[in-house]
């Protein structure tokens, strides 16, 4: 999270300008409080008038418990943040480029050490099987970059949804001190990092993007320039979930904080939703909703909700926050990994909900036949899959019929007859679509028929 001037963490003011919506404070002068007044009516009247033109959302209207969601949350263990954080925040080297390296910084105006971390990003989406891309921007003549991973949707691949968070990290005393920044905010990116993997090999009606930005530090430098081109480019981004500091906690009050903007009403929506999720899935969080209020404007949830499209900030509790905020003390033994693990699955459901994740598995079916007598076979039915490098298994019936559930993919499928007298056959290339029944038959060849030579003899 970016200094703002209503920081609770330290009395450090913002170095980049002060914040661009901040609440009121007590002991305001009068004329300021007229001015304020003033200006919240002109706001009010700008925003009723703007509501019929905003861009409509197509937000779920209700959460319904998904068995394959809640499996896929069930793979977010306590020992995989833990190490996957330490590769972000120098506890551990990493691999980048082909060699180790440790990122003992993420501060955005250090070049080796944002560059390396960013490709360190770039290349755990790549490893995920996502099309990744650098979104260039420049600042005070820094070429920095935001790292973007996406899913294309399969249904309405135009309507987009992202899960974010800020790489970048700093402490009060840069550049003499490092900035390991756990909390802030290594949490939030290895969850967007972890949210990628285990995404991935599902297909989703609507597209979802993985966004982890630089230069959130400096005033959202990295998300206001991405946020900028979206809607330059006229993307329709229905929904963006940003995560900052999401791994915190002191007590037995396992409290997230959900930040929306009255401006923007699907952004209440979205955290409605979040809420809706910690339910549905039993988590062991307690949701407090918050509306136009710091710290909605010191995150990256901001630079959308400028561009007029819905965000929303989930965060750790406000009142029981690091202690460690922007300081070289802000590593990963100071976190509740517990209650990290449980905020990164409500994360990862909602944005698997709100991409509507299709069903993870499709059908295939058809019949075993012999090419010389055209009667029905026994055979095993063996698939071998491209991605999941798993071999899949199923016998036919008495008819020479078999049917087998498969997981989304591409296959090779093979028939091994149960006589010995034919050729097995194989199919290659056989897509498995959610949710869909697909027919293959197989016809095999009979082994040919040998004949001992007749010799005859005279007499």
């Amino acid at each position: 999270m970016e200094n703002g001037e209503m920081s609770r963490f330290s009395g450090v003011p913002n170095l980049f300008g002060p914040a661009r919506r901040t609440p009121n404070k007590l002991g305001t002068p009068t004329s300021q409080v007229f001015l304020s007044l003033l200006l919240a009516s002109l706001a009010l009247l700008l925003v009723l008038g703007g509501l019929a033109s905003a861009a409509s959302t197509d937000l779920p209207q209700a959460i319904a418990f998904d068995p394959t969601v809640a499996a896929l949350i069930s793979q977010v263990t306590t020992p995989t943040l833990e190490y996957e954080l330490a590769g972000l925040t120098g506890e551990r080297p990493v691999t980048v480029a082909g060699s180790l390296y440790t990122i003992t910084t993420r501060y955005s105006y250090q070049t080796e050490a944002i560059s390396m971390a960013t490709r360190y990003a770039y290349e755990q989406f790549v490893g995920s099987g996502l099309t990744v891309t650098y979104h260039y921007y420049t600042w005070s003549g820094y070429l920095l970059r935001n790292v973007v991973a996406e899913k294309p949707g399969v249904v309405d691949p135009d309507e987009i949804y992202l899960i974010t968070a800020h790489l970048d990290s700093r402490a009060a005393s840069w550049p003499h001190d490092p900035a390991p920044g756990a909390d802030d905010n290594g949490s939030g990116s290895i969850a967007v990092l972890l949210a990628a993997r285990l995404l991935a090999p599902y297909r989703f009606s609507h597209t979802v993007r993985f966004v982890l930005f630089t230069g959130e530090e400096q005033n959202l430098l990295g998300s206001a320039a991405y946020a900028a081109d979206c809607k330059a480019r006229g993307e329709n981004v229905q929904g963006v979930v940003n995560l900052d500091m999401i791994a915190y906690n002191s007590d037995v009050d396992w409290i997230i904080d959900l930040y929306d903007d009255t401006a923007v009403p699907a952004s209440l929506e979205l955290t409605h939703l979040f809420s809706e999720v910690v339910s549905v899935y039993n988590l062991n969080l307690v949701p407090n909703r918050f509306s136009d209020i710091w710290p909605l404007n010191a995150s990256d949830q901001w630079s959308f909700l400028e561009q007029g499209y819905p965000a929303f900030l989930a965060i750790e509790d406000m009142d029981d926050s690091t202690p460690e905020y922007h300081k070289p003390t802000d590593r990963l033994p100071t976190l509740d990994l517990d209650y990290y693990a449980d905020f990164t699955r409500a994360a990862i459901a909602t944005i698997a909900h709100l991409g509507e994740l299709l069903l993870s598995h499709g059908y295939m079916s058809g019949t075993v036949y012999a090419l010389d007598t055209g009667r029905p076979l026994s055979a095993t039915i063996v698939g071998l899959g491209a991605a999941y490098h798993t071999t899949f298994t199923a016998m036919t019936d008495a008819s020479g019929v078999y049917s087998m559930s498969l997981p989304v993919d591409r296959y090779t499928l093979t028939a091994w007859p149960a006589s010995p007298r034919y050729y097995p056959a194989t199919i290659t290339d056989v897509l498995v679509v959610t949710d869909t029944t697909m027919t293959r038959d197989f016809t095999l060849m009979p082994w040919p028929r040998l004949y001992l030579p007749c010799i005859v003899h005279e007499g």
